[in-house]
């Protein structure tokens, strides 16, 4: 099955590769790619498994149900809902209080068409985007000034 392999950093996308393969070796073999540009001194090294919820219209032809059926699916009206697992390998980031911010991570994923391989480039920008790093700064400022 196709995988997309992508790298985010600073809010771009930085590295976009889609490889033949099964889900749970391209994500170790990425893992370890990310091994080698992680420094342990000055973050800590993170793989989470989420799921992206995909939108298809039904009916589904019978190729895309077979590629389909071995996720979540419901139906809601007239359209599919489908969670496909999504894996974030994090080596580059800061603690800002309880919350992790991510610099650069890479982001491991079905492909099934362009239209997702879109919707996962936008998450994966915004985990490392700039702007979240610096909004978190600010409510973390505005927390602290409430409290005094």
């Amino acid at each position: 099955m196709k995988i997309i392999v992508l790298k985010s950093e600073d809010g771009k996308i930085t590295s976009d590769e889609t490889v033949e393969g099964e889900i749970g070796k391209v994500v170790k073999d990425t893992a370890s790619k990310a091994l080698g540009e992680w420094n342990e001194d000055s973050s800590d090294f993170i793989i989470i498994k989420d799921f992206h919820e995909v939108r298809i219209p039904l009916p589904l032809n019978p190729k895309l149900y077979e590629t389909l059926k071995k996720f979540p699916m419901s139906k809601q009206e007239k359209t599919a809902l489908i969670r496909i697992p999504s894996y974030v390998i994090s080596f580059d980031n800061v603690w800002m209080e309880n919350d992790s911010i991510d610099r650069k991570v890479y982001v491991v994923s079905y492909f099934l068409d362009d239209k997702t391989k879109q919707e996962l480039m936008e998450d994966a920008m915004k985990l490392t985007s700039p702007e979240r790093e610096s909004q978190d700064n600010e409510d973390i400022g505005e927390i602290e000034e409430e409290e005094e």
